[in-house]
């Protein structure tokens, strides 16, 4: 929405010939609003530098902070469906957001993620139509409902406040995904998800929960 006020957003892309895509998040419950609680919600770009833009968030319920979370994205053209930089004119429509204010201040994001030799896979799905978005690729969201269903019941059954992900590889209607759980060294729940063909293995994404 944000995007959509300064012209580049998802609808202004035939014009604009770019669009933003989502590499990234991370997101940390303070307090479990109640049902039809009402949410307000802050978001400012916090970089705008090369191909890649942060935004952060900071959500109320009231006067209470509720959730703070941080996102990294990737500008992409329409027309090579490549990476393309931040030119002036991105730039200059932003510039009156831009904020270098930090949510997470001081801490990068977790962008790498191994998954120990013989990991067994814990779920396994095929993606369906309603996993699909309207880039016909699976929405973000899912990603993590995937991960969820991976979790020993013991973690579900008390979830840890932060959730965070790194997107690797887009996933496409009807593959076969498996999700590995492992506990990493620093004591985070991580999940990866991946996919198989030919012999060759995609690692589509990490997700950790701490």
């Amino acid at each position: 929405m944000a995007s959509d006020d300064v012209g580049f957003g998802l609808k202004d892309a035939p014009s604009t010939k770019v669009h933003w895509i989502l590499t990234g998040w991370r997101v940390e419950l303070l307090e479990r609003p109640l049902w039809r609680a009402a949410l307000r919600v802050e978001t400012w770009p916090r970089t705008l530098d090369g191909f890649l833009s942060d935004r952060d968030f900071l959500i109320w319920n009231g006067d209470r902070l509720v959730a703070r979370g941080s996102s990294r994205w990737v500008l992409m053209s329409t027309v090579t469906g490549r990476l393309t930089r931040v030119d002036a004119a991105i730039r200059a429509a932003y510039e009156p957001q831009l904020d270098d204010l930090s949510v997470f201040d001081g801490v990068s994001p977790a962008n790498n993620g191994t998954t120990p030799e013989g990991t067994p896979a814990a779920f396994e799905t095929t993606v369906g139509r309603r996993d699909i978005d309207t880039n016909h690729h699976v929405n973000n969201l899912h990603y993590l409902d995937y991960a969820v269903e991976a979790l020993p019941e013991a973690v579900y059954g008390s979830l840890p406040s932060t959730v965070e992900i790194s997107f690797r590889r887009q996933i496409l209607l009807g593959t076969h995904i498996r999700c590995l759980y492992s506990l990493t060294a620093d004591g985070k729940h991580q999940v990866e998800i991946q996919s198989e063909s030919s012999g060759k293995t995609t690692h589509h994404a990490f997700i950790w929960f701490y």
